[in-house]
């Protein structure tokens, strides 16, 4: 089931307007209306706080329940902006890359994976997700201040 369909069949079982639904999420009920049929589709937020309201994940309200496993899930995940989706919770990810130093210091991130990619012969996801673990080990063995 596509997602417009499973929409209206959850707002339908919940018993709600499309009234309803958009004052619940923060958009008009013409959003609603075109979500419905297909004519556009919600930003993953507000997608998320759909699912929430139906009881669902955010992949079920997709109309599919998909997995890393599944075949489909990096041409899902490609799809989706995560600067953007992760900026809404932290900020930080769309204002640093406003300033000067953090496009240089980038260019060196983009050149150790490159060079993480060549010496030791990995894929681009590959090389991808051996940068991302090793910040994040450098991360996790750090101290973190207290209340963060």
């Amino acid at each position: 089931m596509e997602f417009a369909e499973q929409l209206r069949d959850q707002r339908r079982k919940a018993g709600l307007s499309q009234e309803e639904v958009a004052e619940k999420v923060g958009v008009t009920r013409q959003t609603v209306s075109k979500w419905e049929t297909g004519q556009a589709v919600p930003e993953l937020f507000k997608g998320k706080i759909l699912a929430d309201l139906f009881g669902l994940t955010y992949d079920q309200l997709l109309g599919h329940d998909i997995t890393m496993n599944d075949p489909d899930w990096e041409q899902a995940s490609d799809q989706i902006d995560w600067t953007s989706a992760w900026a809404k919770k932290y900020p930080i990810l769309q204002d640093y890359q406003h300033m000067t130093k953090a496009r240089m210091l980038s260019q060196e991130v983009s050149d150790l994976y490159d060079r993480v990619k060549k010496e030791l012969g990995l894929s681009e996801l590959d090389a991808f997700l051996v940068v991302k673990d090793m910040v994040y080990q450098r991360y996790r063995t750090r101290k973190r201040p207290a209340g963060k």
